[in-house]
């Protein structure tokens, strides 16, 4: 085996111990969100316009959580890691997180370059799954 082919074998293990190690339990013995990994800069609702007849209404469907750069982080690294960490949790049962955003059933990751840092746009499929969203993510700004 060539050294390039073991060195993206040993990559993409690595790769995937990724969703496990954010699992791991903080001192109260919860297990943590993985975006209080990253530092929070704001976190604002994400809304979609609900058209009614002739009028149009902004509804809550989520949130977005801005993310300060940091030296390594790109938007394709961060949305990585994120949509792993969803996978792993849909996979894993009883790895709820009531306070985590990214638990919120069927939620959608998206991310995007947003000046100096990133902004995760964590999108539910209705407005109160949305809200839920919008409470957790803004237990994340401290």
């Amino acid at each position: 085996m060539t050294l390039r082919k073991t060195i993206a074998i040993a990559s993409l293990s690595l790769a995937t111990l990724i969703p496990a190690a954010a699992f791991a339990h903080d001192t109260a013995g919860r297990t943590p969100c993985i975006l209080s990994h990253n530092q929070i800069r704001s976190v604002t609702p994400y809304k979609v316009d609900q058209r009614v007849g002739k009028q149009t209404y902004p509804e809550i469907r989520g949130a977005v959580v801005y993310v300060n750069a940091a030296p390594g982080l790109t938007a394709e690294w961060l949305r990585l890691e994120l949509g792993q960490h969803v996978t792993a949790m849909r996979a894993t049962q009883n790895a709820t997180m009531p306070d985590c955003a990214l638990d919120v059933k069927d939620v959608q990751v998206q991310v995007d370059s947003a000046g100096a840092g990133f902004a995760v746009k964590l999108i539910a499929k209705d407005t109160n799954q949305g809200k839920e969203v919008l409470r957790r993510a803004q237990m994340l700004v401290g």
